[in-house]
């Protein structure tokens, strides 16, 4: 399955012409959601490794730095498994002793808090649902690793669970164009508003 550097400006301005509807977008207070950016996924060198994710870590520590400085919450998630049904179907474990599976150093500090998770849905088997509900969250911004896997999977969740999720295009990051365009596209039509981080800081300071 190739691996490819796709995540320019041109691409980002082109998925935001053919997806992203502004009338789509929330009025609500939004907390965003950091999800598995981790050196497994990160760190050249990894087996996992994703071609542009020094562009994503770029894009993701200055738009954590924006929300920061705005109020805005950041909850991260980390990842780990093994012998279940993640790790038959990867035939790869992903320990959580294993220093691959922390989250990346320029990412951590940004973070109110971490949530472990075991598989795609950060909701699942995770107190987070319960948590959004006792901040009184109604809208979720998802960011992270990886776009077609657990970021969709995670704004799914979140839609059927009555949250507003926006799902930033240059916000999430996986192996190649066409799995991201593929988010993308399903995500739009029916769970997620889809703007570019640009356009995301602005609603953001829109609702001071």
């Amino acid at each position: 399955m190739r691996r490819e550097k796709y995540l320019s400006d041109e691409f980002v301005m082109s998925m935001e012409r053919k997806y992203y509807r502004a009338h789509k977008m929330p009025s609500e207070i939004p907390v965003i959601l950091g999800v598995d950016l981790q050196n497994y996924f990160l760190r050249f060198g990894e087996k996992a490794y994703l071609p542009n994710a020094e562009t994503l870590k770029e894009n993701l520590t200055n738009f954590y730095r924006f929300a920061r400085i705005k109020g805005f919450k950041i909850i991260l998630t980390r990842h780990c498994h093994e012998n279940d049904i993640m790790e038959r179907w990867w035939h790869d474990a992903m320990r959580c002793d294993d220093p691959a599976t922390e989250i990346d150093e320029k990412i951590k500090k940004f973070g109110d808090l971490v949530i472990e998770k075991r598989t795609y849905d950060a909701f699942h088997n995770t107190n987070l649902e319960n948590m959004l509900k006792k901040m009184n969250v109604k809208t979720v911004i998802i960011t992270g690793v990886m776009t077609h896997l657990c970021c969709e999977t995670t704004a799914r969740s979140a839609f059927v669970r009555g949250f507003n999720v926006i799902f930033p295009i240059d916000g999430t990051l996986t192996k190649n164009a066409e799995f991201h365009e593929g988010s993308l596209r399903s995500l739009s039509h029916g769970f997620a508003s889809t703007p570019s981080l640009k356009e995301v800081r602005r609603w953001m300071s829109s609702l001071e």
